[in-house]
């Protein structure tokens, strides 16, 4: 054999080897192009108020917890807005300010839930209602005051939260 047709041998096989490891990507789709939550809490709507990487922070089970949000609330009016462990039955309430975003539990005022249902690293129920949009129940991860959240450390003795009317219910489930 040549060295002419031991190159063109060479170089048809290259060819196939880069043509047949290309269409790889044909079969996969674009990782840009699939959604997902950048956050370690879960997203919630509620109508026009849109809650974000919601959380609770609990340093043990049946102990105190901290609820830790973004909330986003374009409308004209304030909105208060309940949060309930589904299990215990804790409620919590924030109440956000007309066009604003607000941290839940940010500039040293936590929203605190009296018992939390599950220990760090489980996932709860929560019940999440406005008197404007109803109820929505969503699966909210519990994680460790540790790290970034050690400043949400629950006190041993939240104040009781005033229960908030609310609308018709409606369910959504979101995975952390």
């Amino acid at each position: 054999m040549t060295t002419r047709s031991v190159r063109g041998l060479g170089a048809a096989a290259l060819l196939a080897a880069s043509l047949g490891l290309s269409g790889c990507a044909t079969f996969s789709p674009v990782q840009t192009t699939i959604d997902y939550n950048p956050a370690d809490g879960v997203p919630v709507g509620l109508g026009a108020v849109k809650i974000e990487n919601l959380l609770v922070v609990a340093p043990a089970k049946d102990g105190p917890g901290t609820v830790s949000a973004s909330v986003v609330n374009p409308t004209s009016k304030a909105v208060a807005i309940a949060f309930t462990d589904a299990t215990s039955g804790a409620t919590a309430t924030f109440e956000v300010p007309a066009f604003t975003t607000s941290q839940v539990s940010g500039d040293s005022k936590l929203v605190e839930l009296g018992k939390v249902s599950g220990a760090p690293g489980a996932i709860i129920t929560m019940d999440v209602s406005s008197a404007v949009s109803g109820t929505t129940q969503v699966v909210v991860p519990v994680l460790d005051a540790q790290h970034y959240y050690q400043t949400l450390q629950p006190t041993a003795a939240p104040t009781p939260a005033a229960p908030v009317p609310t609308a018709p219910t409606t369910t959504a489930t979101a995975a952390g």
